[in-house]
């Protein structure tokens, strides 16, 4: 099953801003482990009003019982309150496409999510050396500043990046460039605590080494 939850936060009065920034680490860290599994499929920031700490969040689970122990497993519970919608299938629903969604199965798909679901994880857990080690010692990364080449600049460009920060991926296209060689075009949202979401559209190419997928290119744009 399937369940919309409107999940609204309220930090305690007296609570220290170093309090809040690990309480969003442990939240980012624990909705990426929720991610792998299955059971967290989408999160959103609808319209908030000055000061508000509000998301919507699309979950998996076999009951309510089973959702519950989900949402009560994530740090942030113990100041959140939840309100649980539970979904059902439309009779007119079109159901997922092979193209501009991240269910599109292909081999190359797959592979690219491979590489992509490690990367997401290191994001939302705002962990820049993580992020680092899934690109090749050589990779050409262009975020929204001037390129870098190698893993150092990627560390330095996440570490500059707000805590609470998520991202969600979108494969748009795939092209199997060589036996070893995966181009993927994506669209990501870019998700943050404090200002409105980000889209961009992300160019990567992974190459294979040994037993494993790696970046080795990376490039940002943003449609005017």
């Amino acid at each position: 099953m399937e369940f919309l939850v409107d999940m609204v936060t309220t930090v305690p009065d007296g609570t220290s801003d170093d309090e809040v920034a690990d309480m969003r680490r442990r939240e980012a860290a624990r909705a990426a482990e929720l991610a792998a599994q299955g059971s967290l499929l989408r999160l959103w920031r609808p319209p908030l009003a000055p000061g508000e700490w509000r998301t919507w969040g699309l979950f998996r689970a076999g009951d309510a019982d089973a959702l519950e122990a989900v949402l009560a497993s994530m740090p942030l519970r113990v100041w959140r309150h939840d309100t649980v919608t539970p979904l059902s299938p439309h009779p007119s629903d079109p159901g997922p496409t092979n193209r501009g969604d991240s269910t599109m199965t292909s081999p190359e798909a797959e592979i690219l999510r491979t590489v992509l679901d490690r990367w997401k994880s290191a994001v939302d857990a705002h962990d820049p050396e993580r992020v680092a080690s899934i690109f090749t010692d050589d990779a050409i990364f262009q975020g929204l500043h001037p390129y870098s080449v190698g893993r150092k600049g990627v560390a330095e460009y996440y570490d500059s990046q707000p805590i609470g920060m998520t991202a969600a991926y979108t494969i748009q296209e795939t092209r199997r460039l060589a036996d070893d060689v995966v181009l993927g075009y994506l669209s990501v949202d870019f998700a943050f605590t404090d200002r409105p979401v980000l889209t961009v559209q992300l160019s990567v190419i992974v190459r294979r080494i040994g037993d494993d997928w790696f970046i080795s290119h990376y490039q940002v744009s943003r449609l005017a």
